[in-house]
Protein backbone atom coordinates (compact mmCIF):
# COMPACT_ATOMS: atom_id res chain seq x y z
CA UNK A 1 0.00 0.00 0.00
CA UNK A 2 1.26 3.74 -0.90
CA UNK A 3 0.28 6.24 2.10
CA UNK A 4 0.08 9.04 0.27
CA UNK A 5 0.31 12.40 2.93
CA UNK A 6 -0.55 15.86 1.79
CA UNK A 7 -0.38 18.75 3.88
CA UNK A 8 -1.00 22.44 3.26
CA UNK A 9 2.44 23.71 3.62
CA UNK A 10 3.42 25.26 6.93
CA UNK A 11 0.53 22.86 8.56
CA UNK A 12 2.77 20.48 10.51
CA UNK A 13 2.42 18.36 7.24
CA UNK A 14 5.89 17.02 7.58
CA UNK A 15 5.69 16.44 11.45
CA UNK A 16 2.66 14.43 9.85
CA UNK A 17 4.17 12.50 7.58
CA UNK A 18 6.88 11.67 10.00
CA UNK A 19 4.54 10.24 12.55
CA UNK A 20 2.98 8.44 9.78
CA UNK A 21 6.25 7.38 9.45
CA UNK A 22 6.88 6.25 12.96
CA UNK A 23 3.65 4.24 13.11
CA UNK A 24 4.33 2.14 10.43
CA UNK A 25 8.11 1.45 11.07
CA UNK A 26 6.69 0.21 14.56
CA UNK A 27 4.27 -1.73 13.35
CA UNK A 28 6.58 -3.66 11.14
CA UNK A 29 7.07 -2.12 7.79
CA UNK A 30 10.30 -0.41 7.13
CA UNK A 31 10.15 2.98 5.42
CA UNK A 32 13.05 2.68 3.26
CA UNK A 33 13.47 4.84 0.37
CA UNK A 34 11.44 3.68 -2.93
CA UNK A 35 13.21 3.56 -6.25
CA UNK A 36 10.39 4.67 -8.31
CA UNK A 37 10.10 7.07 -11.44
CA UNK A 38 7.24 8.77 -9.69
CA UNK A 39 9.69 9.55 -7.02
CA UNK A 40 12.03 12.56 -6.26
CA UNK A 41 15.26 10.93 -6.30
CA UNK A 42 17.12 13.47 -3.94
CA UNK A 43 14.44 13.96 -1.41
CA UNK A 44 15.37 13.43 2.22
CA UNK A 45 12.66 11.00 2.17
CA UNK A 46 9.64 9.72 -0.58
CA UNK A 47 8.63 12.88 -2.07
CA UNK A 48 6.02 11.94 -4.70
CA UNK A 49 6.41 15.58 -7.18
CA UNK A 50 3.73 15.20 -9.66
CA UNK A 51 0.81 13.08 -9.08
CA UNK A 52 -0.27 11.20 -12.18
CA UNK A 53 -1.71 7.75 -13.20
CA UNK A 54 1.70 7.04 -14.11
CA UNK A 55 3.57 8.19 -11.16
CA UNK A 56 1.17 6.56 -8.53
CA UNK A 57 1.02 3.39 -10.37
CA UNK A 58 4.90 3.11 -10.77
CA UNK A 59 4.73 3.26 -7.06
CA UNK A 60 2.33 1.28 -6.11
CA UNK A 61 3.62 -1.44 -8.28
CA UNK A 62 7.37 -0.96 -6.78
CA UNK A 63 5.69 -1.10 -3.71
CA UNK A 64 4.03 -4.23 -3.83
CA UNK A 65 1.14 -6.21 -1.80
CA UNK A 66 3.12 -6.55 1.22
CA UNK A 67 4.83 -3.35 1.80
CA UNK A 68 3.43 -0.17 3.54
CA UNK A 69 5.32 3.24 2.34
CA UNK A 70 4.07 6.65 2.85
CA UNK A 71 5.27 8.99 0.44
CA UNK A 72 4.51 13.00 1.01
CA UNK A 73 3.30 15.46 -1.49
CA UNK A 74 2.43 19.16 -1.82
CA UNK A 75 0.66 18.12 -5.42
CA UNK A 76 -3.00 18.56 -6.48
CA UNK A 77 -5.15 16.35 -6.80
CA UNK A 78 -6.75 16.99 -10.69
CA UNK A 79 -10.69 16.50 -10.97
CA UNK A 80 -10.18 13.36 -13.55
CA UNK A 81 -8.19 11.70 -11.42
CA UNK A 82 -9.96 11.57 -8.28
CA UNK A 83 -12.45 8.85 -9.22
CA UNK A 84 -9.70 7.09 -10.34
CA UNK A 85 -7.37 7.46 -6.51
CA UNK A 86 -11.06 6.81 -4.84
CA UNK A 87 -10.71 3.56 -6.04
CA UNK A 88 -7.49 2.88 -5.83
CA UNK A 89 -8.11 3.91 -1.60
CA UNK A 90 -11.24 1.38 -1.78
CA UNK A 91 -8.94 -1.49 -3.01
CA UNK A 92 -6.75 -0.36 -0.02
CA UNK A 93 -3.74 -0.13 -2.82
CA UNK A 94 -3.79 3.54 -1.77
CA UNK A 95 -4.32 5.63 1.59
CA UNK A 96 -4.23 9.07 1.83
CA UNK A 97 -3.57 11.03 5.03
CA UNK A 98 -3.76 14.92 4.81
CA UNK A 99 -2.94 17.89 7.03
CA UNK A 100 -4.28 21.24 8.29
CA UNK A 101 -3.81 23.47 10.52
CA UNK A 102 -5.91 27.25 11.29
CA UNK A 103 -4.88 29.42 8.32
CA UNK A 104 -3.79 32.36 10.55
CA UNK A 105 -1.34 30.25 12.29
CA UNK A 106 -0.26 29.00 8.47
CA UNK A 107 0.35 32.55 7.64
CA UNK A 108 2.35 33.77 10.38
CA UNK A 109 4.42 30.08 9.76
CA UNK A 110 5.04 31.30 6.33
CA UNK A 111 6.13 34.66 6.86
CA UNK A 112 8.66 33.29 9.64
CA UNK A 113 9.56 31.04 6.50
CA UNK A 114 10.19 33.41 4.15
CA UNK A 115 12.20 35.66 6.39
CA UNK A 116 14.55 32.34 7.15
CA UNK A 117 14.62 31.81 3.54
CA UNK A 118 15.92 35.32 2.51
CA UNK A 119 18.27 35.09 5.24
CA UNK A 120 20.15 31.80 3.78
CA UNK A 121 19.99 32.72 -0.04
CA UNK A 122 17.25 30.03 -0.70
CA UNK A 123 14.60 30.85 -3.04
CA UNK A 124 11.26 29.06 -1.71
CA UNK A 125 9.15 30.84 0.58
CA UNK A 126 11.47 33.87 -0.63
CA UNK A 127 9.07 35.83 -1.26
CA UNK A 128 6.43 35.92 0.93
CA UNK A 129 7.34 39.01 3.37
CA UNK A 130 3.72 39.62 4.84
CA UNK A 131 0.36 38.38 5.90
CA UNK A 132 -1.00 39.23 2.19
CA UNK A 133 1.50 37.54 0.55
CA UNK A 134 0.88 34.13 2.86
CA UNK A 135 -2.98 34.51 2.75
CA UNK A 136 -3.15 34.41 -0.91
CA UNK A 137 -0.54 31.36 -1.10
CA UNK A 138 -3.45 29.53 1.58
CA UNK A 139 -6.08 30.64 -0.75
CA UNK A 140 -4.54 28.38 -3.40
CA UNK A 141 -3.76 25.36 -0.52
CA UNK A 142 -6.68 25.22 0.40
CA UNK A 143 -9.06 23.90 -2.43
CA UNK A 144 -6.31 21.28 -2.81
CA UNK A 145 -6.11 20.42 0.94
CA UNK A 146 -10.26 19.70 0.16
CA UNK A 147 -9.60 17.64 -2.81
CA UNK A 148 -7.16 15.17 -1.49
CA UNK A 149 -9.64 14.87 1.73
CA UNK A 150 -13.03 14.78 -0.08
CA UNK A 151 -11.91 11.24 -1.06
CA UNK A 152 -13.65 8.60 0.82
CA UNK A 153 -11.95 7.20 3.51
CA UNK A 154 -9.28 9.52 3.95
CA UNK A 155 -7.88 10.07 7.24
CA UNK A 156 -7.37 14.21 8.08
CA UNK A 157 -4.61 15.14 10.98
CA UNK A 158 -5.43 18.14 12.22
CA UNK A 159 -2.35 20.20 13.65
CA UNK A 160 -3.31 20.48 16.83
CA UNK A 161 -3.89 17.33 17.73
CA UNK A 162 -0.86 16.30 15.52
CA UNK A 163 1.28 18.93 17.66
CA UNK A 164 0.13 18.30 21.18
CA UNK A 165 -1.91 15.27 21.61
CA UNK A 166 0.01 12.96 19.47
CA UNK A 167 -1.88 9.91 20.66
CA UNK A 168 -5.05 10.75 19.28
CA UNK A 169 -3.16 11.50 16.43
CA UNK A 170 -1.59 7.66 16.11
CA UNK A 171 -4.82 6.23 17.14
CA UNK A 172 -6.46 7.68 13.81
CA UNK A 173 -3.40 6.71 12.06
CA UNK A 174 -3.80 3.32 13.13
CA UNK A 175 -7.36 3.18 12.15
CA UNK A 176 -7.11 4.18 8.67
CA UNK A 177 -3.88 2.45 8.14
CA UNK A 178 -5.45 -0.96 9.87
CA UNK A 179 -2.17 -0.75 12.11
CA UNK A 180 -1.04 -1.16 15.54
CA UNK A 181 2.16 -0.30 16.87
CA UNK A 182 4.05 0.95 19.76
CA UNK A 183 2.33 4.84 20.97
CA UNK A 184 6.00 5.79 22.26
CA UNK A 185 8.23 4.54 19.70
CA UNK A 186 6.19 6.18 17.33
CA UNK A 187 6.19 9.73 19.45
CA UNK A 188 10.11 9.19 19.74
CA UNK A 189 10.80 8.74 16.16
CA UNK A 190 8.71 11.82 15.10
CA UNK A 191 9.39 14.53 17.23
CA UNK A 192 13.21 13.59 18.25
CA UNK A 193 14.71 11.64 15.85
CA UNK A 194 12.99 13.26 12.22
CA UNK A 195 13.58 16.07 10.88
CA UNK A 196 10.27 17.90 11.14
CA UNK A 197 11.03 21.43 10.16
CA UNK A 198 9.70 22.77 13.69
CA UNK A 199 9.23 26.33 13.65
CA UNK A 200 7.30 27.61 16.91
CA UNK A 201 5.52 25.04 17.52
CA UNK A 202 2.20 26.82 18.85
CA UNK A 203 -1.59 26.32 18.63
CA UNK A 204 -2.95 29.48 17.98
CA UNK A 205 -0.05 31.96 17.34
CA UNK A 206 -2.65 34.10 16.03
CA UNK A 207 -4.26 35.63 19.15
CA UNK A 208 -1.34 36.93 20.71
CA UNK A 209 1.17 37.23 17.38
CA UNK A 210 -1.50 39.05 15.03
CA UNK A 211 -1.98 42.70 15.30
CA UNK A 212 -6.08 43.38 15.82
CA UNK A 213 -6.84 44.58 12.69
CA UNK A 214 -5.13 41.63 10.53
CA UNK A 215 -6.41 39.11 12.54
CA UNK A 216 -10.40 40.57 11.81
CA UNK A 217 -9.45 40.44 7.92
CA UNK A 218 -7.90 36.80 7.78
CA UNK A 219 -10.98 35.17 10.49
CA UNK A 220 -13.54 37.58 7.77
CA UNK A 221 -11.29 35.87 4.76
CA UNK A 222 -10.72 32.33 6.36
CA UNK A 223 -13.99 32.05 8.11
CA UNK A 224 -15.35 28.88 6.32
CA UNK A 225 -12.49 26.69 6.45
CA UNK A 226 -12.16 28.25 10.22
CA UNK A 227 -15.39 27.35 11.28
CA UNK A 228 -16.19 24.19 9.78
CA UNK A 229 -12.49 22.45 9.31
CA UNK A 230 -10.66 23.61 12.38
CA UNK A 231 -13.21 24.02 14.75
CA UNK A 232 -16.72 21.95 13.83
CA UNK A 233 -14.41 19.19 12.15
CA UNK A 234 -17.42 19.25 9.58
CA UNK A 235 -17.03 16.36 7.13
CA UNK A 236 -19.96 17.98 5.25
CA UNK A 237 -17.28 20.42 4.18
CA UNK A 238 -15.89 18.09 1.92
CA UNK A 239 -18.76 17.02 -0.44
CA UNK A 240 -19.13 20.30 -2.09
CA UNK A 241 -15.75 19.33 -3.59
CA UNK A 242 -17.21 15.99 -4.90
CA UNK A 243 -20.03 17.52 -6.15
CA UNK A 244 -18.20 20.17 -8.15
CA UNK A 245 -16.07 17.93 -10.06
CA UNK A 246 -18.99 16.14 -11.03
CA UNK A 247 -21.33 19.22 -11.79
CA UNK A 248 -21.93 19.29 -16.34
CA UNK A 249 -20.15 15.34 -15.99
CA UNK A 250 -22.51 12.34 -15.23
CA UNK A 251 -23.27 12.14 -11.97
CA UNK A 252 -22.50 9.84 -9.29
CA UNK A 253 -25.35 9.57 -6.71
CA UNK A 254 -23.44 7.95 -3.92
CA UNK A 255 -20.15 10.02 -4.39
CA UNK A 256 -22.90 13.51 -4.54
CA UNK A 257 -24.99 12.66 -1.29
CA UNK A 258 -22.64 10.63 0.84
CA UNK A 259 -20.81 12.66 3.80
CA UNK A 260 -17.39 12.10 4.06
Amino acid sequence: MLVICYGIAKSGSTLGFELVKGVLTGAGYDQKKVRSNGLKPRARGNYILSVTRQTITDIVETIGPNRIVAAKTHSRLSDDMFAWLEELQSQRKVQVITSYRDPRDVCLSLVDHGAKARESGRKGFAKIRNLDRAADLVDLAIPKFRAWSALQGSVRLYFDMVAFSPDDAIAAIEKGLGVSCDHEAAKQYAFEDAFTQRNKARKSRFEDEMDEEDRKELTARFREFIERACIANDQGLFTRYCERILRGGKVDSRCSSRIL
